[in-house]
């Protein structure tokens, strides 16, 4: 597995720095090469070679009907579960599933979301792919989802970004959050959406480290929950990457970096990246979500804080117009995802 994710991400990295010159066929062609190695590599691990896995396997060997009442999973996993059970496929047999709903709608968002899609799937493959489909497996179909709902709410397509969103939802209960971008536009940023902007991360970090709890002044149906993610961070059952401080956490803080050097060079990146203003309000959000609710639980902030901080991939595609020539920021972003694909790797693979 740690040979073929390599493998993968350094065929994309090798593409990259001439897909300007590759026809559209050909592009095509190499990202459904590269999707179907990734598929196969989903499919076929091990529950012990990436963290959770196990815990999926007992989850799923759990689901004997399709009455979800006295679960707390989602409705989409009982049924999947159920019916791979019923069929005698096995564990693999889930795992395959979510990797063929999940994949092919992540290599489709980020071929209407990217103008260089191929070093956008090498960016996606250092982090995200890992984390999120060989791990939070329900995270990253509802994550594929949303990054289609992104792309329709800025083409105006209302309907279809809220009908993503919702069917997210069924795989993932936090995609329920990803109502939130109906609350921005993608229109030219402003001075005051700069200074909000900034405002949101210094901020922010200055509530993290404040210590305090807004779910306290919540009413009881609402802050009931939040109390037992509460209690779980205070007593330390938390996974070990969840309770890693947001400053100590080398994923968080050279996103942190991105968006900053993002903002500064907001209009020079916006000439090349049109998108752009929507993806730095979406990276925003994930910070408020990280700063503020990591008081209560580390868990549910970094949930959320992934799912909206996946359009990450994007801003880092566009950082390579900062420079001069675009190929020098090429080998700039291909060095920082090579730190992170072998951070991810210590991580999810190694289990370091």
């Amino acid at each position: 597995m740690l040979i073929a994710i390599f493998f993968i991400f350094l065929v994309c990295v090798s593409f990259s720095f001439f897909e300007e010159n590759l026809r559209k066929r050909d592009k095509l062609l190499l990202l459904l090469f590269v999707g179907v190695i990734m598929i196969l590599i989903a499919g076929t691990r091990g529950v012990l070679d990436t963290p959770d896995s196990d815990n999926y396997e007992t989850q799923f060997n759990e689901v004997s009907s399709l009455d979800a009442s006295d679960s707390l999973q989602e409705p989409s996993f009982t049924f999947i579960s159920y019916y791979v059970n019923l069929f005698g496929l096995g564990i693999n047999g889930l795992f395959f599933i979510y990797a063929l709903l999940s994949i092919p709608l992540r290599i489709g968002a980020i071929w209407k979301l990217s103008k260089l899609p191929i070093l956008t799937l090498s960016i996606y493959i250092s982090f995200y792919y890992q984390l999120h489909d060989l791990v939070q497996i329900r995270c990253a179909v509802a994550s594929a989802m949303f990054m289609f709902a992104v792309y329709y709410k800025i083409e105006k397509q209302k309907w279809k970004a809220l009908a993503f969103i919702l069917v997210g939802a069924f795989f993932h209960y936090s995609a329920v959050a990803g109502l939130l971008i109906f609350l921005f536009n993608n229109k030219k940023l402003e001075t005051r959406h700069i200074v909000m902007l900034l405002g949101v991360l210094f901020f922010g970090v200055a509530f993290y480290f404040s210590g305090l709890d807004f779910s306290v002044f919540l009413p009881d149906e609402l802050g009931g929950r939040l109390q037992i993610y509460r209690e779980l961070k205070e007593n330390g059952i938390e996974g070990d990457l969840e309770g890693v401080a947001f400053y100590k956490n080398p994923m968080v803080l050279t996103n942190i970096a991105l968006y900053l050097f993002c903002i500064y060079y907001h209009k020079i990146l916006t000439e090349s990246y049109e998108y752009l203003p929507f993806m730095l309000k979406l990276m925003g959000v994930a910070f408020i979500f990280l700063l503020t609710m990591g008081n209560i639980s580390s868990v549910v902030s970094s949930r959320l804080f992934e799912y909206f901080d996946v359009v990450s991939i994007f801003l880092w595609t566009a950082l390579i117009y900062a420079f001069k020539p675009v190929s020098a920021g090429k080998v700039i972003v291909h060095v920082i995802s090579t730190a992170r694909i072998i951070y991810s790797v210590l991580i999810y693979t190694l289990h370091l």
